[in-house]
């Protein structure tokens, strides 16, 4: 979850680190360190809180020069987010930076503590280090000691470790966790993110699970799980990685917001081409017999997205459909019978979880297909999945994603319409009404980022103990989404729920002191929402309507109501996501809360 880069190079590398760092502050983070090879060992500096803070100590007593070196932004697990828990971890002859958990760091830190060692902090990553040293100490031999080192962790990890007898080499080491290669000319980098990357390297090589090695300035020597040496390939950085910036936004999450009309139409113009719908990179879904049974899995907004799929892809393939987090999906005992597809969803394609699930379901069936819905082409998900989907978004740098969800709703809704054509279920003419409502859902998208109507709602918000959100059938799902936004960036306290269930439980909650947002398009039951939205009103709440309904169709008494496009079955969660986004937004930067990197969170989740 952590941000990692090293470099090596023959000029100094200090501001390299540093470049990389900042590109990957959209991660999340609560420290930063840097230590670089000066000649005569290691100098380091860390600091708790934001990169600046670094900075600014650098400032004030600057490193020494140096060609090599390491440099971390800590989100942290196992310790305080303290200065000296910060990364970078230093032995007697080793510097490392580490993402990841070492679920065995305590019988590790024991066996070196009978050995002399002194730990100087709580993490778990420290051991890394200390065992390699032990290693070294041990083989004599760097390339011997590295693979030991590695066969003695257990648990998830990105590593970068340089040795303070061999200046020349950076080693790198990933198991559960990313980590690619960069290059440019003179200079060579390991780093967790392509964005670290984009300003310092013109290629990049990406690592394979168990993958672990070393680069220098003259070779690049990867071995795979089994030991043996591999060739990788070198690729062109990704060209939208390379230049990101807020465009004249306040925040990276209102210029999301306000690219959601392009996506779409990104989306519609890479897979619809004369009326047919076309995923060259999921051949899969055109070929492959229809499915029996689809599971779903994903993790946090992207499990809000499959959850929306679910109503469509029962409506039209009438095939049982599973929906499952999947941190619980990896720690169950599924029951996956023949002719199951597998659909995983994730902005990053590094989510942890997310992988596991995939492993554990390839492992049950390998015969079964996986698809991957993602934002990352080359991503893990990516290379371990049968098919993919790309989502066409664009880089994402607020931690609450937006244009993301909006995307993955898009070419979820497509692949169902291509599923359901394939089936029967619906014909040409049918496909072409709904492929006409998105690409109308593009100017509707584009209305609703331009209006000002949400902003005026912030003073609803003001001194109250949080909100409860409320939908039915696709908007349900949409419900819980516009709560996590809210709690995620604002840190109200918010709550989605199936209108239907408000009354077992819920609307014990309800007075005059808690807003509450209802999402009721004319598509999903509207009449029976109303009705929930009469029993909300009686209890004195204050009611927020996103509906596409015609003003004198409103109910009256209504704090207030956000008028959306007219959606169809496809394009109404599409459409109501953007009002959520919104509200969420301004309730966040009017409580001054930090929008793009809220607290505690981060942006790929790829520990446990």
């Amino acid at each position: 979850m952590c941000g990692i880069i090293g470099a090596l190079a023959s000029s100094d590398v200090k501001d390299m680190l540093l470049e990389g760092l900042k590109r990957m502050e959209y991660r999340g983070y609560d420290s930063a360190g840097v230590c670089l090879h000066t000649g005569n060992g290691f100098d380091f500096c860390k600091q708790q809180g934001k990169l600046d803070n670094l900075r600014n100590a650098l400032k004030k007593n600057p490193l020494p020069n140096g060609h090599i070196g390491i440099a971390h932004t800590r989100w942290a697990t196992h310790g305080a987010p303290t200065e000296y828990n910060a990364h970078p971890h230093l032995s007697d002859k080793v510097a490392v930076i580490h993402n990841g958990i070492i679920e065995n760091h305590a019988q590790l830190r024991q066996t070196l503590e009978t050995k002399g060692v002194n730990f100087a902090s709580d993490t778990d990553s420290e051991v890394i280090p200390w065992l390699f040293s032990d290693n070294l100490a041990a083989t004599g031999d760097a390339m011997q000691a590295w693979p030991e080192t590695l066969a003695g962790l257990e648990g998830a990890y990105a590593i970068v470790a340089i040795l303070i007898d061999d200046p020349e080499r950076l080693w790198f080491a990933r198991r559960g966790s990313p980590l690619i290669l960069g290059r440019r000319g003179d200079a060579i980098f390991a780093a967790s993110d392509v964005m670290a990357l984009a300003s310092l390297a013109d290629e990049v090589m990406y690592l394979d699970e168990g993958d672990y090695g070393y680069v220098s300035l003259q070779a690049c020597a990867v071995h795979g799980v089994d030991g043996k040496l591999i060739v990788n390939a070198w690729r062109p950085i990704p060209i939208d990685s390379v230049n990101v910036d807020k465009g004249g936004f306040r925040h990276y999450m209102e210029k999301e917001i306000h690219e959601q009309p392009g996506v779409l139409a990104d989306i519609l113009q890479a897979y619809v081409q004369d009326g047919a719908i076309r995923f060259p990179d999921a051949n899969f879904a055109h070929i492959f017999p229809m499915p029996a049974r689809i599971v779903l899995v994903a993790c946090g907004t992207s499990y809000h997205a499959a959850l929306t799929a679910r109503y469509w892809l029962e409506r039209y393939l009438q095939v049982s459909v599973e929906v499952d987090m999947a941190s619980e999906y990896r720690y169950r005992d599924p029951v996956i019978g023949p002719n199951t597809w597998l659909i995983t969803l994730s902005q990053s394609g590094e989510t942890a979880d997310t992988l596991e699930a995939l492993r554990l379901f390839k492992k049950r069936r390998p015969d079964n297909p996986v698809l991957a819905l993602c934002n990352v082409p080359h991503s893990s998900l990516h290379r371990e999945s049968d098919g993919f989907i790309s989502l066409h978004a664009g880089p994402e740098i607020g931690v609450a994603s937006t244009k993301a969800f909006t995307a993955q709703l898009a070419v979820l809704s497509l692949l169902v319409l291509l599923l359901a054509r394939r089936s029967g279920a619906i014909d040409d003419a049918q496909v072409q009404v709904f492929l006409d409502d998105l690409h109308q859902a593009v100017s509707g998208l584009a209305q609703l980022v331009a209006s000002d109507e949400v902003e005026a709602l912030v003073p609803m918000f003001d001194g109250v103990r949080g909100a409860l959100y409320l939908g039915r059938g696709p908007c349900f799902p949409l419900a819980l989404e516009g709560a996590l936004k809210l709690k995620e960036i604002s840190y109200l306290h918010a709550e989605g729920y199936a209108a239907g269930e408000m009354k077992h439980g819920p609307i014990a909650l309800i007075d005059s002191d808690l807003p509450v947002v209802v999402i009721a398009p004319r598509e999903y039951h509207i009449d029976k929402v109303l009705s929930n939205l009469q029993e909300v009103q009686a209890r004195g709440a204050k009611v927020i309507l996103i509906t596409d309904l015609p003003p004198e169709d409103c109910p009256r008494h209504v704090q207030k109501v956000i008028s959306v496009p007219e959606g169809d079955f496809f394009t109404a969660p599409i459409l109501s996501s953007v009002p959520l986004q919104l509200l969420a937004y301004h309730v966040a930067r009017h409580k001054g809360a930090d929008v793009d990197q809220p607290r505690n969170l981060a942006k790929s989740v790829t520990v446990e």
